[in-house]
């Protein structure tokens, strides 16, 4: 099993699939656009925490980074 969090995105000024790309593509850190669980979660991605908590402070630093 996993978990994860869902949370709302549209207070940095983007959409959960703009915000979804530009964590891959500048924090190389993968998640998903709420759109994968349809249009009303457009404001919303998806993180998993199945990973170690080493590994998710990092990622969500990179993140914290990329936001500026």
């Amino acid at each position: 099993g996993a978990f994860y969090a869902f949370p709302k995105v549209i207070g940095t000024g983007m959409k959960g699939q703009e915000f979804a790309k530009k964590c891959l593509h500048e924090a190389g850190v993968a998640i998903v656009p709420g759109t994968a669980f349809g249009k009303k979660a457009a404001d919303y991605v998806r993180f998993s925490f199945a990973a170690s908590q080493d590994n998710i402070s990092k990622a969500l630093e990179k993140i914290r980074k990329m936001l500026g």
